[in-house]
């Protein structure tokens, strides 16, 4: 989480371009969101389970990582295109660009900080590069955006990612929750809210995604569920959840870079896959 604002800032200062970070957790921890008060009996069960406790810098509510691929993206809201790529565009082809950064963070207890331990990326490997003229959209004012704005942007190209791996998807379409409700146990995975991605046909939500705005720049952290979780989640949330489709982890990845490419615009036409 640490490591995903310091790409934030990073990009604030002009060091990055927009980059997409994916990474996994070696074991289970819980993410939660800036604004968001803990339910007692989540904070509870993740000290009896041993589970730490991080706060993120984005929204939204309580996130369980581990069977997860975690996902960080930095860029301009005013350099995302106003129209979809034409037809031929790299991002729809579905051809590889290469290898990408492999990440495993192991959680410390609560108190700590998450220590990284980062495999080495392959030869040909990051940055990688997506041919294409991608177009400044003229939907967003240079001053800060409205997050809204930013996920009716971004939903076109999480979507077709999906698309390019099998899995039929759609954007949420239920209010976000309130983040100081205990309501749904505190649960981001409860509700497929407008900022989430779900399957198109059995309505599981895929994707959970958190934005923080600063300025005119936005930092996108998601959640998308591989495999059932490690721990018991009824015990965390008072309720179990669904099982995901199968997703291969390193083609979601590839899909994702190709199609969030063809829609962020930048000087080199291309994200940079942070390590």
């Amino acid at each position: 989480m640490a490591r995903d604002a310091a790409l934030l800032e990073a990009f604030q200062r002009g060091e990055i371009p927009p980059t997409l970070r994916v990474y996994q957790w070696a074991s289970p921890a819980l993410t939660y969101g800036v604004n968001q008060q803990l339910p007692p009996r989540l904070v509870d069960a993740c000290n009896a389970l041993g589970i730490p406790m991080l706060r993120r810098p984005t929204g939204g509510k309580a996130v369980l990582h581990g069977h997860d691929l975690t996902v960080a993206l930095v860029f301009r809201a005013a350099d995302c295109i106003s129209e979809p790529p034409p037809s031929g565009s790299p991002c729809l082809q579905g051809e590889p660009f290469g290898g990408s950064p492999r990440e495993v963070i192991e959680p410390v207890p609560p108190h700590g900080s998450p220590r990284e331990v980062i495999e080495p990326v392959p030869p040909h490997g990051s940055p990688r590069e997506a041919g294409g003229t991608l177009r400044r959209g003229a939907d967003f004012p240079q001053s800060r955006p409205y997050p809204r704005q930013v996920y009716q942007m971004l939903a076109p190209a999480l979507i077709e990612a999906f698309a390019q791996v099998g899995i039929p998807a759609v954007q949420g379409c239920v209010p976000a929750p309130d983040p100081r409700s205990p309501d749904d146990g505190g649960d981001c995975f409860a509700t497929p809210a407008i900022a989430d991605i779900a399957h198109a046909d059995t309505g599981v939500k895929l994707m959970g995604c958190a934005l923080l705005v600063r300025g005119a720049s936005v930092l996108m952290q998601a959640s998308i569920p591989l495999r059932a979780p490690d721990v018991p989640v009824e015990r965390l949330f008072g309720h179990p959840h669904p099982a995901p489709p199968p997703i291969d982890p390193d083609a979601l990845t590839d899909a994702l870079y190709r199609t969030l490419t063809c829609v962020i615009q930048n000087p080199a036409n291309a994200i940079n896959a942070a390590p």
